[in-house]
């Protein structure tokens, strides 16, 4: 006779239990990354709400301007970080 012998259930249980911890836990820590960066992002980009062109050291562009350098949209101004040409 051929004596044949298994995992019992028990540690079967605890096994699945841990790859099931281990899973939540993986998902949780990218779930909280992501959100965290996605804040951060928000705080960074709503600080330039508030404050005006002349504020963050640009200048205030017009329809017709032209910007040589970077446009960002600070406090519902549209800025451009250098001098700006008619």
């Amino acid at each position: 006779m051929i004596n044949k012998k298994g995992m019992s259930g028990i540690i079967t249980a605890v096994i699945i239990i841990g790859i099931a911890l281990a899973a939540v836990g993986i998902v949780w820590y990218v779930i909280n990354t992501v959100t965290q960066e996605q804040a951060a992002n928000v705080e960074n980009g709503s600080a330039n709400v508030y404050k005006s062109c002349n504020e963050t050291g640009s200048f205030k562009m017009n329809t017709t301007d032209t910007c040589n350098q970077t446009i960002k949209y600070t406090g519902g101004e549209k800025c451009c970080t250098g001098p700006v040409t008619s």
